[in-house]
């Protein structure tokens, strides 16, 4: 890479970083919104009891957070690519890799929280497809 394609790159990519972690903060406070919607909406509903609207904000706000970690370890990259010492980059594994065990768990617990209400409602999951009717 030559000094003329480095002396705009480097600002350019660091630029992009700190956009992806705005969008990233921005999908967060989105997240909460929701949230706060779906398990107020939930409480005022006479049907739905405060267990069930709570596992269901928390459910809609877990899918908010993964999408905001995925951005997160993306522009932890951009930054890192910009600025390559090996501090850097040794936070850059530490960070990716608690985000990503973080990521993994919420995963699952998405998954766990998405059968129970699928099984609430009279869906049955199965491992290998798609929801299917009892």
């Amino acid at each position: 890479m030559d000094t003329d394609t480095g002396e705009w790159l480097g600002p350019l990519l660091e630029t992009l970083s700190y956009g992806i972690e705005l969008v990233s903060a921005f999908i967060l406070v989105i997240g909460s919104l929701v949230f706060v919607w779906t398990v107020g909406a939930g409480l005022l509903s006479p049907s739905i009891s405060v267990t069930t609207a709570l596992q269901r904000g928390r459910l809609k706000l877990g899918t908010y957070i993964l999408a905001a970690l995925e951005f997160l370890i993306v522009a932890d990259i951009l930054f890192t690519i910009v600025h390559r010492t090996l501090d850097d980059v040794i936070v850059l594994a530490i960070v990716a890799g608690v985000r990503t065990v973080v990521s993994y768990f919420l995963g699952k617990e998405i998954e766990a929280l998405s059968q129970e209400e699928s099984e609430a409602i009279g869906v049955r999951r199965r491992p290998d497809s798609g929801p299917s009717t009892a």
